[in-house]
């Protein structure tokens, strides 16, 4: 899944060599530098205190790695301007804050570095950078106690239907084949960690009429646990406002037809309650949601967790647990789904190889970012290593700035194509609708996955084969 937390990591990590326009030097993670101590320069910008700050002085500032300066004339630039070039303001901040606190660090500054990663910590609490680095130094700042506001949530009362069954390398849906054909689904205006927030579920339902009435059939959502609940995790206490938005999409999809596979586990914490360690979190919660709507027949299947593989490392990612601790835990979570719900099928959303666990899963699911080519190789692997059906389920492209919407129409007709042609039960697209940057926020790329715009006119994409909008 691509997100503004999931794949934070990504942002940031350009955002470190970043100035205002242009490239410049990065200071990089301490453990990978000499001991060779980092000079800082702390004297003041040679901008006149009446004169305001230009992007210009906060790349000169940047290229001399002079974080001091830096942050002094971010705090400058944030009173007139959002942002220098297209990275906001507020995300170079952070990156300044990880800098600094990096070269202080090699500079054997400690307890002056923990205060710049707390500093970049407040400005991004899901920054991996600094949660990383102060993880290592033992210094993580102490959470305060969670909310607890207790509140009535009424019982779900699921519709009567047919679920979705595996047959053979398929699917089945009231004795007939079912092929899964569909988006990864965040509203346009409440992506990401504002889904189950602030949604305006008469907007989400515009949209899924747009969906469904182009006959698609499926979508994959992901549910963050703190909208759901509140109050000390182990408790499981839920969070009504949650859990209406949730109610009211499924009966949305389920009004228009369509199957949700539906992402548990996702946005979690690795740091002060290890996702992979603290078991206790998170346990309650899953047998919680799978509980509660374990008669409801919109629902396809339980994907465990969205990409667990860059989790352990994949792609040369960052790491945040063993890939022993990974497939431990996800046998461990898919024992209690079967324990809670034995309705449902299960999944789980590999960023790379699907057959990992495969012997948990009820069919293998994966991700692909590249071309047709290598997903037909991929599919052909698969194929001879599982006899369980095949879902690509995120398959996707931007169409922003040198990547033009006729481009994207043009890649997602030669990548669904190979998939069809390959023998998949199904894809799934990231994602339905370009997304609206939240106030202040400065678009990027992955903002314009959606085949349809912001103002729900449709791109090109859906003009041609096998996206074409059908009768």
């Amino acid at each position: 899944m691509r997100s503004s937390v999931g794949h934070i990591w990504l942002t940031t990590l350009l955002l470190l060599g970043l100035g205002a326009c242009s490239p410049q030097t990065r200071v990089t993670p301490a453990a990978t530098q000499s001991a060779t101590p980092v000079q800082i320069t702390v004297a003041p910008t040679n901008t006149p205190a009446n004169q305001p700050f230009t992007c210009a002085d906060l790349d000169a500032a940047w290229a001399a790695n002079d974080w001091s300066n830096v942050l002094h004339i971010l705090q400058g630039l944030q009173k007139t301007q959002p942002s220098c070039g297209t990275e906001p303001l507020h995300a170079k901040e952070y990156a300044a804050h990880f800098n600094y606190a990096t070269a202080l660090e090699v500079g054997g500054q400690r307890s002056k570095s923990i205060e710049e990663y707390r500093a970049a910590l407040a400005i991004n609490m899901h920054g991996r950078e600094a949660l990383n680095a102060l993880t290592r130094l033992n210094a993580l700042p102490t959470l305060p106690p969670p909310d607890c506001h207790p509140t009535v949530v009424p019982p779900y009362s699921a519709t009567p239907g047919d679920f979705v069954t595996v047959s053979e390398r398929g699917f089945t849906l009231k004795a007939e084949p079912f092929y899964l054909r569909g988006f990864n689904y965040f509203p346009r205006h409440a992506p990401w960690e504002a889904f189950l927030t602030s949604a305006d579920m008469t907007e989400v339902a515009q949209e899924l009429d747009l969906i469904a009435n182009t006959r698609f059939n499926t979508l994959r959502i992901a549910l963050w646990y703190d909208p759901l609940f509140t109050c000390e995790p182990k408790d499981a206490v839920p969070n009504a406002a949650g859990f209406a938005k949730l109610d009211a999409l499924i009966k949305l999809a389920r009004e228009r037809n369509l199957k949700l596979i539906v992402a548990l586990n996702d946005l979690p914490d690795f740091y002060y309650r290890p996702l992979y360690k603290d078991y206790t979190r998170y346990d309650a919660q899953t047998a919680f949601i799978v509980s509660r709507y374990r008669g409801e027949p919109t629902i396809l299947a339980w994907d465990l967790r969205n990409e667990p593989d860059l989790d352990y490392g994949a792609d040369g990612r960052p790491a945040v647990a063993s890939s022993e601790a990974v497939t431990k835990w996800l046998t461990h979570v898919a024992e209690i789904v079967r324990q809670n719900d034995h309705r449902h099928l299960i999944t789980i959303g590999w960023w790379g190889d699907a057959t990992t666990a495969n012997e948990i899963v009820d069919f293998l699911s994966f991700h692909h970012w590249t071309d047709a080519a290598k997903l037909a190789q991929r599919i052909d692997t698969l194929l001879a290593t599982s006899s369980k059906p095949i879902v690509l389920e995120e398959v996707g492209y931007p169409a922003w700035n040198q990547n033009s919407e006729a481009s994207q129409a043009k890649l997602l007709q030669e990548v669904l194509s190979a998939a069809e042609r390959g023998g998949v039960a199904g894809w799934l697209i990231w994602t339905a609708f370009d997304f609206v940057p939240p106030p202040g926020q400065t678009a990027s790329q992955e903002y314009f996955f959606g085949v349809w715009r912001t103002d729900l006119t449709a791109k090109p994409a859906l003009t041609v084969q096998p996206l074409r909008v059908r009768p």
